[in-house]
């Protein structure tokens, strides 16, 4: 068994993440930790009062990276930058999404990263009653490209089904071969297109 005093937030919280990418975000408990660290729960409980500190712990953990952003670029091309790297950022751990949702941010690192969103947005011209809903918006679509559904064959049960609905019919080639990744970049693509629309219409805005 490891001593109280050789344990540090940086040895649990490494030991945590490890714990989400092994097993996922239901199996990530403090019973489960401390048996991976080798010390009793009281012993991590000197370090973690409680699992709600945890996740805050492995929630700013898994975004610690910030954003390489060039300032110089249009604010499109800042913002598709930046869900890009966050999407990168939660690919690296299984459970990202969720545990993201289960936990607000923060923490310094995942609050950075609203920062940087919203100081696009706001140099962008856009108000701060659309900023704070924009942000949002952008982090449910990132956060929603990395969760994993599952696999689904159809049936011909199914596919005799879609005679009565020829539309939907017809789009099932294109369901077919999109990818998760060309779904998250048509969702960048199209929420941009959105956003470009309605800044024309701000007056708050500048001439790009």
């Amino acid at each position: 068994m490891a001593r109280k005093g050789s344990l540090d937030l940086a040895k649990i919280t490494q030991a945590a993440v490890e714990l989400l990418d092994d097993a996922g975000l239901s199996e990530l408990t403090t019973r489960r930790l401390a048996a991976k660290l080798g010390v009793s729960s009281p012993t991590l409980y000197w370090h973690v009062k409680d699992k709600a500190e945890l996740l805050d712990l492995v929630a700013e953990a898994i975004c610690a990276d910030a954003f390489e952003i060039d300032g110089s670029l249009p604010w499109r091309d800042q913002l598709a930058s930046g869900l890009r790297q966050f999407r990168a950022l939660l690919l690296r751990h299984r459970d990202s999404a969720a545990l993201l949702r289960a936990r607000p941010p923060t923490g310094p690192h995942r609050l950075g990263h609203i920062e940087t969103t919203a100081r696009i947005l706001l140099e962008a011209g856009f108000s701060e009653e659309d900023t704070a809903g924009i942000s949002r918006l952008l982090t449910a679509h990132v956060l929603a490209s990395v969760e994993t559904l599952p696999a689904r064959k159809p049936d011909e049960g199914f596919l005799a089904r879609l005679e009565a609905y020829p539309h939907v019919g017809r789009l099932g080639p294109a369901f077919a071969r999109q990818s998760d990744e060309e779904l998250f970049e048509l969702g960048v693509e199209v929420i941009l297109d959105g956003l470009a629309v309605r800044r024309g219409k701000s007056p708050l805005a500048e001439s790009p």
